[in-house]
């Protein structure tokens, strides 16, 4: 059974889709181009490249990428360092997987900029073992590569781990690893059909039992324990 787990950051410990909507919404609005929210689906767990590519092909946008990646990027680290809100039961799952000695580590698809303001901003940056970020792979989610990366920095077989993810690509690349899958559920994705070992609602519900025999003797006062 697996003895670690890898959060995806975005939509999984914290509540910042919203804001990366919103900022593309802003931007493209001043192109003149009307994005609705289920148009962002398609993008959720992307890269910003990939999301760039796509959406030319889609509205009739003018500016250049440059134009667009500074002025996303401003938008969106801003926020996050103001500090993005946390998903229920995230800090303290977080906290008690630290006490009970889980290895624990972050794959997320943003740029380690964005990685490390999001976590300081929410004060938990040194809860992880290791982090992996979207720049330091060369495909991003649903590609594997960024969860196999992630595997290895903790020294253990993908097998081994719990991934938590949201979006559709991240599921995919979590399993495409070789990881047992927990999926959390959001007004944003609860209409999509993404397979998942658990589902959630929240952090509140991840529950003891999906990892080893060693974690749950390691400890009973985990979110979720029964």
């Amino acid at each position: 059974m697996p003895a670690a787990v890898i959060f995806d950051m975005d939509g999984v410990l914290l509540d910042s889709e919203p804001l990366h909507y919103e900022a593309v919404r802003q931007i493209l609005a001043e192109q003149g181009v009307d994005f609705p929210l289920e148009d962002y689906f398609r993008y959720l767990g992307t890269t910003l490249t990939s999301t760039w590519d796509d959406l030319c092909e889609r509205y009739p946008i003018t500016m250049s990428f440059a134009q667009f990646e500074a002025r996303y990027n401003a938008d969106v680290l801003q926020q996050y360092q103001a500090g993005a809100p946390l998903i229920a039961g995230a800090r303290e799952l977080v906290s008690q997987l630290r006490e009970a000695g889980v290895p624990i580590a972050v794959a997320s698809s943003s740029h380690r900029m964005w990685v490390e303001a999001a976590l300081i901003g929410a004060g938990l940056r040194d809860d992880f073992d290791q982090t992996t970020a979207g720049d330091e792979v060369a495909m991003g989610k649903p590609s594997p590569e960024i969860y196999l990366k992630a595997a290895a920095k903790l020294g253990l077989d993908p097998a081994e781990c719990i991934a938590v993810e949201d979006a559709p690509a991240g599921v995919e690349s979590a399993s495409a690893a070789g990881m047992k899958v927990v999926l959390v559920r959001s007004e944003l994705t609860n209409d999509l059909d993404l397979p998942s070992d658990w589902q959630v609602d929240d952090l509140t519900q991840f529950e003891l039992t999906w990892l080893s025999d060693q974690c749950v003797e390691q400890s009973t006062n985990l979110v979720g324990a029964t």
